[in-house]
């Protein structure tokens, strides 16, 4: 045990100065318990600090996560919209070009279709006026009084038919002035131009063409 000497006691005892006993090594496990007791709460302090750090993280990590996961939901969604839209877009503009090409093609099949069934009846047709003009001039007949019915109004009125079909020509000419009463004043010339069975009535104003090749001919420009 060391021994230390303490002023004040020198002072207040006037007596001659003596040894007085002090226990070091208390004095050193007490200083060793408190160093002891600090770093044992520093280690605490630390540990809590590392904990609270730990939750600091792992928060900021699942909120980066979180917002992550939005983000990324975000991005498959406006991904989703503009495929979907394009898809859409593409889809349409192929169904629209289908759409197209089947009207164009349609249109050309019905107007190749038509054109078909038009020369086909003019065909029918013509050979069932020609097979009645085999049989008699009656289709002259017709066709002269249709013509004369159409220029009623005009005046020096000339009727152009075929050779073979003057006579006949005449004669119905003659039967129309009775109910045509401009018929009786209309003239009747042989023209070896004009087709068997047909007739082109002139007038000052025009002309009427009353062949049956013209009459085709006009029948096809209509139903085509």
């Amino acid at each position: 045990m060391a021994t230390i000497l303490k002023q004040d006691q020198i002072r207040q005892s006037g007596e001659t100065p003596r040894a007085i006993s002090f226990n070091t090594e208390d004095v050193h496990q007490r200083a060793q318990a408190y160093l002891d007791q600090v770093r044992l709460q520093g280690q605490e302090i630390i540990a809590q600090a590392q904990r609270e750090a730990a939750q600091v993280r792992a928060a900021a990590r699942a909120a980066g996560l979180q917002d992550a996961q939005k983000d990324l939901a975000k991005q498959i969604e406006e991904a989703s919209l503009k495929l979907t839209e394009d898809t859409i877009r593409t889809a349409t503009a192929a169904c629209q070009q289908s759409l197209n090409s089947l009207s164009a093609d349609t249109q050309q099949w019905l107007q190749e279709w038509r054109d078909v069934t038009v020369d086909m009846a003019i065909a029918m047709a013509e050979k069932l006026v020609r097979q009645s003009m085999a049989h008699g001039v009656e289709p002259l007949r017709v066709w002269l009084e249709e013509a004369l019915m159409l220029m009623r109004d005009a005046r020096d009125v000339h009727i152009l038919v075929h050779p073979d079909d003057f006579t006949w020509a005449g004669r119905y000419l003659q039967q129309m002035a009775k109910h045509v009463p401009h018929a009786g004043s209309a003239e009747v010339l042989p023209d070896p131009t004009v087709s068997r069975g047909g007739c082109v009535v002139r007038c000052q104003h025009g002309q009427v063409d009353q062949q049956l090749e013209t009459q085709l001919a006009r029948l096809g420009e209509q139903l085509k």
